[in-house]
């Protein structure tokens, strides 16, 4: 009753709107088997980590509307949407743009297990979310934003495709995302900027590990 709730509220009192890019998704494949292969994590992972570095720049994307002031954030705190028998649930995974990657992973998994069995971390506490339904197949969705959060990414599959690079056509493997946003907070350029960072930061993901990302 409480996620009905949530998302009905959110849905008709949050002016939603939409922006959809569709990337090369070969380096970031890459780079999260080579990864893989040293610690365990997932290409959801790869994508939080590079989500979070992308927070800490643009602080729209941690900012939110109480009562009748803007109020920004100083933590990046990222949900991980994780489906549950009778429901959703979204941990949070705390400052996440102060941990590497392996720490992400590590931290995921722990909060994703609590919740599985009724132990919600961080609630409330969400500056950002993100929800993956590539492990199913789903090409692309667009999903409701969880107030009091400003937006949420709605992850699809890394799927093969036909690539078409300065008039050259190769096979290749692309992912769509799409972001909801709060309009009220964010405006539709800084919505692309989000996403053109984002590809460029999965385009070259190794600057994951060369770069810091603690602050």
């Amino acid at each position: 009753k409480a996620i009905a709730a949530n998302l009905q509220a959110s849905k008709q009192t949050v002016p939603h709107f939409y922006v959809r890019l569709t990337m090369d998704a070969a380096p970031m494949v890459a780079f999260y088997r080579e990864q893989k292969a040293k610690h365990p994590c997932s290409i959801n992972d790869v994508i939080t980590a590079a989500c979070a570095r992308v927070i800490r720049e643009l602080p729209q994307f941690r900012s939110r509307i109480e009562g009748d002031e803007l109020v920004e954030m100083p933590a990046v705190n990222v949900g991980i949407a994780v489906s549950l028998p009778d429901g959703l649930s979204v941990p949070v995974l705390l400052r996440a743009d102060q941990m590497s990657l392996k720490e992400i992973a590590e931290n995921t998994r722990r909060i994703v297990e609590a919740a599985r069995i009724g132990r919600l971390e961080g609630a409330g506490q969400g500056v950002f979310t993100i929800t993956n339904l590539g492990m199913f197949g789903v090409e692309e969705f667009s999903a409701i934003i969880n107030p009091p959060e400003a937006a949420i990414l709605a992850v699809g599959a890394a799927r093969e495709s036909v690539i078409v690079t300065d008039g050259e056509i190769k096979a290749g493997r692309v992912i769509t995302m799409t972001l909801s946003c709060d309009h009220r907070v964010i405006d539709g350029a800084v919505a692309a900027a989000f996403l053109n960072r984002l590809k460029q930061i999965l385009a070259s993901p190794e600057q994951l590990i060369e770069a810091s990302t603690r602050v």
